[in-house]
């Protein structure tokens, strides 16, 4: 051996904490694995990140498993062209309304569970989807501890259903304007209107004349 060469270096020993053991993560957690086993579930809608509560951001639980807040679900619905399922907007999976409608959804009571204990107790809300507005029942309708609603709103207005593109309204809307633009583009037709206007409000003022002097004679 070559005295002027340097000894071969043995490779150092790999890093075990950048390759944790796999065996060690199908064991119950620990500290190897990270797992947080206190955290508990969000507190938030997904949809419009506001904090569930026990009224209107009731923390409602589709088929599928994923939990919004009432108000976000009926906003859902008014704008829906089913008006008696929603359409998950996580997974897209449907759910059927209830016959007693969308109140009826059921609560996540887990969520309810890490609420302050004031919120633990879920108002009774209404839901009209031709009014699109969503209403705290009266605490006399079988709900005596709801009687003091302090300051909570008594309704919310969620925005009225539209009106599918394609139905029959619409397209007589849509008819009727285009005919009327047609006609005021044309000058002669513009003539004709504004003459019959004025001869309309004529018409009337001279039969009211001719009443009221009838009527004294």
């Amino acid at each position: 051996m070559n005295p002027y060469l340097e000894p071969p270096r043995s490779a150092p020993p790999p890093n075990l904490d950048l390759y944790p053991d796999p065996e060690l993560c199908s064991l119950p957690p620990g500290p190897e694995c990270a797992i947080d086993l206190e955290a508990g579930p969000d507190l938030e809608c997904a949809v419009c990140f506001s904090q569930f509560n026990n009224v209107f951001r009731t923390p409602k639980m589709l088929q599928c498993r994923h939990t919004f807040c009432l108000e976000c679900l009926a906003r859902m619905n008014v704008k829906s062209s089913e008006p008696d399922r929603i359409q998950c907007p996580l997974c897209r999976g449907l759910t059927p309304l209830p016959s007693l409608g969308l109140p009826r959804l059921a609560n996540d009571r887990t969520v309810l569970s890490y609420l302050p204990a004031a919120m633990q107790r879920v108002y009774s809300v209404r839901f009209s989807r031709r009014k699109g507005k969503l209403q705290v029942k009266r605490a006399s309708e079988h709900h005596p501890h709801l009687a003091r609603l302090g300051s909570v709103s008594q309704s919310l207005d969620v925005g009225l259903p539209s009106i599918p593109s394609g139905g029959p309204a619409s397209r007589e809307g849509e008819q009727s304007s285009t005919l009327l633009q047609r006609l005021c583009i044309r000058p002669a037709c513009r003539v004709m209107l504004m003459s019959g206007v004025v001869l309309t409000i004529g018409l009337l003022t001279g039969i009211t004349i001719f009443l009221l002097i009838g009527g004294r004679v």
